[in-house]
């Protein structure tokens, strides 16, 4: 039986695929920074409390608005 690998590449967050230059944005906290080390996932999909408030825009550059 083969097992499937999620790849994860470090400088795009797993949970929402937002980057250094394609950030999260929420009016209270501003932009996104890296929660991890390993640079795979973003501060706003790290905290519950703003990733599941309507406020958060995730990716604004490439989506324009929220997810």
């Amino acid at each position: 039986m083969l097992k499937t690998q999620t790849l994860v590449t470090p400088g795009v967050c797993r949970i929402c695929g937002c980057t250094e230059n394609d950030p999260c944005f929420h009016p209270d906290h501003g932009t996104c920074w890296w929660a991890d080390e390993s640079q795979t996932i973003c501060s706003h999909c790290a905290d519950p409390e703003i990733s599941a408030d309507p406020a958060t825009e995730h990716c604004i550059n490439s989506k324009g608005g929220k997810q």
